[in-house]
């Protein structure tokens, strides 16, 4: 396939029916433990509402874990506030307190050249396709490129 006609084709006609089954994916309430050990094998893992639901609220992403690792970077005029989401002093307790809640998306409608160029101007490897406000997919880089070279 060329890229032009990549570029025209939507995410629903290159989308895998069985990839929902293996995208990583937990619910807000979750303990953070959980959540790190997704990111053991994944380099990122979708936040839903609650156990049994696809309602779609953030992502955590491995950038997003080596900064809760990380020694804490406080400037030294910072004594006396309060540490920000951290590992460390206890204020990660669950998903939801370290997930970004503003999520870049796609729809199932979207034509790939949209998704791209979404992707380019916000720096993401990898997008979300949701239908109402429910995930029932992601796009990668990766998978595009294996779309490209007739590899799926």
């Amino acid at each position: 396939m060329d890229l032009k006609e990549l570029h025209e084709r939507k995410v629903k006609d290159i989308l895998d029916e069985k990839q929902i089954w293996n995208l990583p994916m937990i619910e807000k309430n979750a303990n953070i433990e959980e959540v790190l050990s997704i990111l053991t094998a994944r380099d990122h893992v979708w936040i839903v509402e609650e156990k049994g639901s696809k309602k779609l609220c953030g992502v955590i992403t491995e950038s997003d874990v080596l900064r809760l690792i990380a020694p804490p970077r406080l400037p030294k005029y910072v004594f006396g506030k309060k540490y920000s989401v951290s590992l460390q002093h206890g204020t990660a307790k669950k998903a939801e307190d370290v997930m970004h809640r503003q999520l870049i998306k796609c729809s199932p409608e979207d034509k790939i050249g949209e998704v791209l160029t979404r992707m380019v101007n916000s720096g993401l490897r990898r997008l979300p396709v949701v239908e109402g406000d429910e995930i029932v997919g992601e796009i990668t880089v990766h998978y595009i490129l294996q779309i490209l070279l007739g590899k799926r």
